[in-house]
């Protein structure tokens, strides 16, 4: 081949180069694929180049056509407030809930949980409906402290699955109680009731059932809830913390744990408790806190938290039964 013709073909191939992306071996050219970061702080995204080599001493020209591919990385979106990727609640993988809640700050939204999952489903418009946007998967509290047959929170939990479920009592009390739960220290059990158990009665079972025996459906400086918050600031044994943010913080922080504590709120008409569950906050105290109860339509109630203030709503409408005239949180009926 003269010279000419080996100029013009050499343009040629430098052309295929430029505008194909020819990797060339032979015995003039030899083109390999490189790749090179484009971004230090991105090592997912990549790019191609080009390099030019000597050729070997021999052999025939050997044309090759290749692809370029420019690979991206597109950051996962950021879960807004009151999502969740997803969790299942069915798992028996999924990690049992304490009263630090995770993620912190993220109030976690689904559909209906199965009888052994470590979450409540609670809709705040109809009790028991959990199948749509406005229900939501509180966790099941766990800690707290414990008697001689287990901690006051368990207990709890296992009351609120004798009380009604199901979709025939969207909008009725939960006022009902069957079966009997009993315990080793507790084997007359909580009996069963057709109608009227109230909330102090599921308080004061807890208590009996982990052990604690001072608390009686026959006193009734226990059955009223405004006498049963009496009682709690004078009995030995047992201790009444008055409510303030910082106490809510305190127990955020593990100081002092309100878990199975009897929450007492204030309302018209008198004093109503339940039993804290568990509280669901960020780092700056926004979010919700929940307590376990009997006696109205909603076995867990939601209480929305701002700057570790608990505020003077419930997060569902009210339905038979229930006030909207809360006036605020009292304080927490722990033990010593």
């Amino acid at each position: 081949m003269d010279k000419r013709n080996q100029t013009i073909l050499f343009l040629i191939i430098m052309l295929l180069v430029v505008m194909g992306g020819v990797s060339i071996s032979g015995s003039y050219f030899q083109a390999q694929q490189q790749r090179t970061s484009t971004s230090a702080s991105n090592p997912y995204a990549e790019s191609s180049q080009l390099i030019i080599t000597e050729p070997p001493v021999s052999g025939q020209p050997n044309l090759q056509l290749r692809t370029f591919k420019v690979i991206t990385y597109t950051p996962a979106p950021t879960q807004p407030y009151g999502s969740h990727p997803t969790p299942n609640p069915n798992s028996p993988n999924q990690p049992q809930p304490t009263n630090v809640p995770p993620p912190p700050g993220i109030i976690i939204t689904g559909g209906p949980v199965g009888p052994n999952s470590p979450y409540y489903c609670i809709d705040d418009v109809n009790a028991d409906g959990c199948d749509d946007k406005t229900s939501f998967w509180v966790p099941k509290g766990a800690g707290g402290r414990a008697g001689r047959c287990g901690t006051v929170i368990s207990w709890a939990h296992k009351i609120v699955d004798s009380l009604p479920n199901g979709q025939q009592y969207l909008k009725a009390l939960r006022d009902k109680l069957n079966p009997s739960v009993t315990s080793p220290c507790y084997p007359q059990g909580t009996g069963t009731y057709p109608y009227g158990y109230i909330s102090t009665f599921f308080v004061i079972d807890a208590f009996n059932l982990a052990g604690y025996h001072q608390l009686s459906k026959t006193n009734p400086q226990h059955v009223l809830g405004s006498d049963l918050l009496s009682w709690w600031g004078t009995a030995i044994g047992y201790k009444f913390i008055p409510y303030t943010p910082t106490v809510l913080k305190e127990h955020a922080s593990g100081q002092q744990d309100l878990t199975g504590c009897v929450m007492f709120i204030n309302l018209s008409s008198g004093v109503f408790p339940g039993i804290v569950n568990v509280l669901e906050a960020d780092a700056n105290g926004n979010g919700v806190i929940s307590m376990l109860q009997s006696g109205v339509s909603f076995y867990v109630d939601r209480f929305e938290v701002v700057g570790w203030d608990i505020k003077n709503t419930v997060l569902h409408l009210p339905n038979q039964g229930e006030s909207k005239n809360i006036q605020g949180v009292a304080g927490f009926g722990c033990l010593e």
